[in-house]
């Protein structure tokens, strides 16, 4: 079972005392699961402690201890993940403003690196003539 299955089924325990005998669960249970589904996991859920049949074995289910700490965890770990995931989509968001900044400025920067460059060769011819003038009057 996924993360979001088993807390959708622990908040389902930990709101109600499941009594399987009950026909009124059974409509509660339909409203947010398949109901095949949910008795197939009851059996996942009690075999990892995370709810225990009543005394007398007669189909009522709760949740233990474990499986509220377990919820709790579970919870907190979907919302750091969830955090994340805006976290994430905002700092997508923020690249993709940058990204069409620096495309807009692009044809400036290329002509000013054209023009630096120039001024760096006459800079550079210039030292040199310097430097050979010096040479030729020693």
């Amino acid at each position: 079972m996924e993360k979001k299955s088993i807390q959708d089924h622990l908040v389902f325990f930990n709101n109600n005392i499941v009594d399987l005998n009950n026909q009124n669960i059974n409509v509660e249970i339909e409203k947010y699961f398949d109901r095949n589904e949910f008795i197939n996991n009851i059996d996942f859920l009690e075999r990892n402690t995370l709810i225990i049949e009543n005394e007398g074995r007669n189909l009522k289910y709760s949740i233990t201890k474990k499986g509220e700490k377990v919820l709790i965890d579970i919870t907190k770990e979907l919302e750091l993940e969830s955090e994340k995931d805006r976290i994430e989509f905002e700092k997508s968001k923020i690249d993709l403003v940058l990204a069409k900044k620096m495309l807009k400025e692009y044809p400036y920067t290329k002509w000013f690196a054209r023009i630096g460059a120039f001024i760096g060769i006459l800079l550079g011819l210039k030292e040199l003539g310097i430097l050979i003038k010096n040479w030729l009057l020693l």
